[in-house]
């Protein structure tokens, strides 16, 4: 490849696995300072995308769109670029860097059936951790691009972020139910939060309304923000505490505090929070891992993997954490 090439890097989904891309670009950006790198997502994930720093144009993709969709969006990208890399390594993304005819493509390992083994039979075959922002990076040694040792170092519109006195976000939402701090928990650390002189700011999408009311009682509350903006409030706050989320890799790339309450998914799968300063609660249970991404309801029926995180377990936490 020419040092003055294009390359195509595509991460359609999710939140966490778009910010995750950041130590990948940036290696991309090193290794070809003169060349053009663009980014492939979803649509509901191109703010995410506008935080990477190295990235020269967000493409969109609507997966709505269907098939129909996906070959437009294939005769508009082919022979556009000498190198597709793709860190998604799924049926579309296949596809596409297959049907676009770059000079060459290189993917990210997914390690599909080692993860299937640990949640299946408890076996952990994948020897050392290696966090998904890593194996990114991995995935250009062909390239000759290598990584660094810095953290994801998101980029947000240029406003004042003035930092408050002893306020923190909280982030109760997850996509599945499995991944959830239990709801009485949430109300019972913030509650403890206040009486301890803290400024809370519930934080949630327009589908997480009414959770994030329930939570935030009397307290702020920011609902169905753009990305934007809940990056600037995390920006403005000492703290923030999520679950296992892509908002947990917002405040994780902002450089925020961090406390994460993780369940049903582990640290070998590759996603805790990437060289933050943070600390994760989770508990070492014979049924963990159930699953890689989260689940509608506890295949065990008891939940202890959340149940036993207390707010107690968060407040002494953060004082470890903030000390």
């Amino acid at each position: 490849m020419s040092e003055s090439g294009a390359i195509l890097v595509i991460r359609l989904s999710s939140l966490g696995d778009v910010l995750l891309c950041a130590p990948a670009i940036r290696a991309l950006k090193r290794r070809f300072p003169q060349s053009r790198i663009d980014l492939l997502v979803a649509t509901p994930y191109r703010e995410a995308a506008e935080m990477l720093p190295g990235v020269d144009q967000v493409i969109e993709f609507d997966k709505k769109s269907g098939w129909r969709g996906l070959f437009r969006l294939r005769r508009s990208l082919s022979r556009r670029y000498d190198v597709i890399v793709d860190l998604q390594n799924s049926w579309r993304s296949v596809l596409l860097r297959q049907l676009c005819f770059p000079m060459m493509w290189v993917k990210a390992e997914r390690y599909r059936i080692r993860r299937w083994i640990l949640i299946r039979f408890k076996r952990n075959l994948y020897g050392s951790v290696k966090p998904v922002a890593d194996r990114y990076v991995e995935a250009l040694d062909v390239l000759g691009a290598s990584g660094d040792d810095d953290a994801l170092r998101l980029i947000t519109p240029i406003v004042e972020a003035t930092q408050e006195t002893r306020s923190v976000v909280l982030c109760p939402g997850s996509r599945h139910m499995t991944k959830q701090w239990p709801l009485e928990r949430w109300r019972e650390l913030r509650d403890k939060l206040e009486s301890d002189g803290w400024n809370v700011t519930v934080c949630g999408s327009r589908e997480e309304a009414s959770l994030v009311e329930t939570v935030a009682g009397g307290s702020n509350r920011l609902i169905g923000a753009s990305l934007h903006d809940v990056a600037l409030k995390m920006r403005q706050s000492n703290l923030v505490v999520t679950h296992d989320s892509g908002l947990m890799h917002l405040a994780a790339g902002l450089d925020v505090p961090l406390i994460a309450i993780f369940g049903p998914t582990v640290e070998q799968f590759g996603f805790f929070p990437y060289r933050a300063k943070c600390k994760v609660l989770e508990h070492e249970l014979s049924c963990r891992p159930c699953t890689a991404f989260g689940g509608d309801r506890c295949p065990k029926g008891h939940h202890d993997c959340m149940m036993r995180t207390s707010a107690h377990d968060v407040t002494r936490s953060i004082m470890e954490l903030l000390n």
